[in-house]
């Protein structure tokens, strides 16, 4: 009986010893069968979809329905003077948020409005007592035999670094004050010299993001998808409108993924902002946020974004920081171009 009981005790253990090394394994198998794909976990929901707008964006539906950059002066409360763009007129528009109401202000024009073709604005930043607005540099997607040569500018005009007022009175349909430079052209001849003069659908260089940090112009690529990046070009912020003065012209690139382009840029503390999205109308890329670091090069993970219903008929080309405090998520609203009025939607992005 001694032998038996020795046995079985020898037999026990082998199987304790099994199962305590298979434990693990097999509740990872169980965890990953229930957490299903990756991609399914990192997706952020919306932190607000009560966002209103007071009235509607001008001048007409056409150009509140392809609302495509903004930016505001500062990245807290109050948000007094911000500008937000769009691609098919040649004026921006002021407007002001009130916690979760966008009041749209006064119309600034961008380009004379018997000048051929319209500025395809496309993203807008602020640094320093300036608000940028950068044209697509690059052809219709839809209209590709259309040149539109007034597409490849970058704009610029001063406002109050305290209250954002314009440093004069603006007096649409008239330009006043507004800068403009055509310096951009040539870089991107330089830079990506394969892929310029390209229609979108051709993967040609359209640029849809602006940001502005510590004295640089950095310009987000929509398209190309190069082997699965995406460029960011960037030139010094003042030579951009001094002819005279060395662009310090940089192109870098995004490994974002196939098919992926940029859609807008939002500068932070401790960087920018990339908001990802397809470069025409692939279904299988996801909007997404990433963190990228210029003086590091180090590109954070991305946030995939999951889009409210009400939005899913739009495109996700807006990014607009409101809150940027350390140690805690990123507040952005996300605008929607092909939506009334932006469909402004906000997002807890974490660090």
């Amino acid at each position: 009986m001694g032998r038996a009981m020795s046995t079985a005790s020898f037999s026990d253990r082998h199987f304790l010893s099994a199962n305590i090394l298979l434990a693990p394994f097999c509740g990872l198998v169980t965890a990953l069968l229930v957490a299903g794909p990756a991609s399914a976990q990192t997706k952020i929901g919306p932190a607000s979809t009560n966002w209103t707008v007071g009235k509607d964006f001008e001048k007409n539906d056409k150009a509140r329905t392809n609302l495509s950059g903004a930016a505001c002066v500062t990245k807290a409360s109050p948000f007094t003077s911000c500008v937000i763009v769009n691609d098919e007129k040649k004026y921006a528009q002021f407007f002001s948020i009130n916690e979760t109401v966008i009041h749209p202000g006064n119309v600034i024009r961008l380009i004379a409005g018997d000048q051929e073709g319209d500025p395809d604005a496309e993203g807008a930043a602020y640094d320093d007592g300036y608000f940028y607005i950068t044209g697509s540099h690059g052809r219709s997607r839809h209209h590709p035999e259309n040149r539109n040569d007034s597409s490849y500018v970058i704009l610029r005009f001063q406002v109050d670094t305290v209250t954002g007022a314009p440093a004069y009175r603006s007096r649409d349909p008239e330009v006043v004050g507004v800068e403009a430079s055509s310096r951009i052209r040539d870089v991107i001849k330089a830079e990506v010299p394969k892929f310029y003069d390209k229609p979108l659908d051709e993967n040609g260089v359209n640029i849809e993001g602006i940001a502005v940090k510590d004295g640089r112009i950095y310009l987000g690529l929509r398209g190309p998808s190069d082997d699965g990046s995406a460029y960011v070009i960037s030139v010094d912020a003042k030579a951009a409108f001094a002819p005279d003065q060395d662009l310090q012209a940089k192109a870098r690139k995004l490994q974002l993924g196939p098919d992926t382009g940029i859609r807008d840029l939002a500068a932070v503390a401790d960087g920018l902002l990339v908001l990802s999205g397809p470069v025409n109308d692939q279904p299988a890329v996801t909007p997404a946020v990433r963190h990228w670091d210029p003086k590091s090069g180090t590109l954070g993970p991305a946030r995939e974004l999951q889009v409210p219903d009400a939005a899913k008929q739009g495109k996700a080309e807006t990014l607009l920081v409101r809150k940027d405090v350390a140690g805690e998520p990123w507040r952005v609203l996300v605008m929607f171009d092909g939506l009334e009025n932006g469909a402004p939607t906000e997002y807890a992005i974490p660090r």
